[in-house]
């Protein structure tokens, strides 16, 4: 699982990862689906791939890992 969250409510999300967009889904978070076809290829994905060089604001998590059925 490699995503990247937009915001408290998107995540771009691997097309194929369909059990990811129900997980997602159950916690009120919408899931965005792309396509990257040379993921596997080069190593990584959305998270791996992108990289903050300025950040407004305080750290915080997005995703209450209870709500997913994880301790």
């Amino acid at each position: 699982m490699n995503v990247l969250m937009l915001d408290p409510e998107r995540v771009l999300v691997e097309k194929g990862e369909t059990a990811i967009h129900e997980m997602y889904r159950r916690i009120g978070i919408t899931p965005i689906p792309v396509a990257l076809r040379h993921a596997n290829s080069i190593g990584g994905s959305f998270h791996c791939w992108t990289s903050d060089i300025r950040r407004r604001g305080k750290l915080e998590s997005y995703f209450d890992w209870s709500k997913a059925g994880c301790p």
